[in-house]
This record gives C-alpha cells, sequence and structure tokens, in this order.
C-alpha cells in the first residue's frame, strides 16, 4: 500500500509539474539577432552610423583614430573604459588598465582587434558576447553593453606583478 500511495503521489506531482510551460531559452544564435536587432534600432533610433566587424557579431563607432597597430588575442592591451547599459546605467569604468586581450568577454576580444592604438571608440555588444544570460553582478542577464574605450597601448605580455603590458 506504501508503494502504491508513493507511485501515485510521484504520478500527481509529474503531472502537476509537466502542466507548467518550461521557458524557452533561446539559442546563442537566436539571441544574438535579437540583440542585434535590438542593437540596430538603438543605432537608427539615435542617429548614430555604426560600424561592423567582419563576423557582424559587434557594432563600433570609432571617434579619433590613432595611428598604431591593432592587437591580436595574444597581446597585451591598456586602455581607460567606461561601461554602461542600454539605459545610461554606468556599472564600471577605470582611467587606465591593462589586461591580456584573451581574458575579458567575448565582446571586448573582437572589439579591440577592430581599434588602432590611440583609437578612441564605443562599442555596442551583445549580451551573449558580454554576461549572456546570467548577468553579473549590476548587469541584468540578456543585456547589451555599452563601452566607450581608448586603446592606449599593446604589448606582447602582461605582468602580473606591475599590473601593465610590455
Amino acid at each position: 500500500m506504501k508503494k502504491l500511495l508513493t507511485l501515485f503521489s510521484f504520478g500527481v506531482l509529474l503531472t502537476f509539474f509537466s502542466c507548467f510551460k518550461q521557458e524557452d531559452i533561446p539559442t546563442f544564435e537566436e539571441q544574438l539577432e535579437r540583440d542585434l536587432a535590438a542593437i540596430d534600432a538603438y543605432l537608427a533610433q539615435n542617429s548614430i552610423t555604426a560600424l561592423q566587424d567582419p563576423n557582424n557579431l559587434i557594432r563600433y563607432v570609432i571617434h579619433e583614430e590613432g595611428d598604431g597597430s591593432s592587437p591580436g588575442l595574444s597581446n597585451c592591451v591598456t586602455t581607460s573604459y567606461k561601461g554602461k547599459l542600454f539605459n545610461g546605467n554606468v556599472f564600471d569604468q577605470n582611467s587606465n588598465i591593462s589586461f591580456p586581450l584573451n581574458g575579458v568577454i567575448a565582446g571586448w576580444q573582437v572589439g579591440m582587434q577592430q581599434l588602432n592604438k590611440g583609437d578612441s571608440a564605443t562599442l555596442y555588444i551583445p549580451s551573449g558576447l558580454g554576461y549572456g544570460r546570467q548577468g553579473i553582478g549590476s548587469i541584468p542577464g540578456n543585456a547589451n553593453l555599452i563601452f566607450n574605450v581608448r586603446l592606449k597601448n599593446i604589448g606582447t605580455v602582461y605582468n602580473n606583478s606591475t599590473g601593465s603590458c610590455n
């Protein structure tokens, strides 16, 4: 009798929970398509003409052109930046920070490779190349990001003890 009651209870719970519709979680490509449509709408609404990287992953605007070379993923970069959400809320900023390019969010990896040393630009990064579905800290899930950046220097090695590029 106890087994029958347990099976019955399990069946009732299974039936109950199967009534709830599971949330449709988009694939990376589906979310990217949604994000790029939202970014493009934002750009159009604000009369911003942006470039896109060769793989159509991010949008960016160069404000001041430098005269140096572009970094690769294996490089270390020194930059200043301000990161904000599309509603204007600033979530992070730094005036002089160095880091290996391959150690940051994918949107930065793509975006910084479009710039030359000395460039000042704005990067428009889709959520999947930022902090994704989960978000982080004050950045909500599926948040598209805006970064105002200046690429100050490109190095080959990140020095942990000094926090700089050599």
